[in-house]
């Protein structure tokens, strides 16, 4: 196997993993809307948090390692528009969601934990936290983010 196939397949290892974080992300963000239990509320919370720190930063952190080797092997310019704007939009990516969406669920973690300790099973409050337009938002952002960095690998516009 060539260096450069390696490479790419680490690379894509990576891109996988930040998919599959983000689609974990999604569900356990769509079924903590649904429920008013704080009890649920905080597991789901913590899934997710834990899906973002771990599953979505260690899959980027492996996109952007093997993804850079990658570049230097197979010869691409560093200086192509669609590598330095994905440089770019992995750095915004992370960004928010590190800056943002991560502190969020920290917040109404919180709240859900403290609802959970008062002994409330029920909560329309948290849920309309959680439901949120501001968070809603940040993840759509941060999908089609995802989606727009797996466009510019796969076409390669101007390459």
């Amino acid at each position: 196997m060539a260096l450069a196939e390696a490479f790419l397949i680490l690379h894509l290892l990576g891109v996988f993993i930040m998919a599959g974080a983000a689609g974990l992300t999604n569900v356990t963000a769509f079924a903590a809307g649904r429920t008013t239990n704080p009890a649920t509320v905080v597991t789901l919370l913590d899934l997710q948090v834990n899906t973002e720190r771990i599953g979505t930063t260690l899959g980027a952190v492996i996109a952007i390692v093997f993804g850079s080797a990658l570049v230097e092997e197979v010869g691409y310019d560093f200086g192509d528009y669609w590598i330095t704007f994905a440089y770019i939009l992995w750095i915004v990516a992370l960004g928010i969601d590190h800056g943002m969406f991560i502190p969020w669920n920290r917040q109404v973690r919180k709240h859900a934990a403290q609802l959970v300790e008062d002994g409330v099973e029920h909560s329309e409050t948290l849920r309309d936290q959680v439901r949120a337009l501001k968070p809603t938002l940040i993840g759509l952002a941060l999908d089609g983010m995802l989606f727009f960095f797996i466009f510019l690998m796969v076409v390669k516009p101007g390459a």
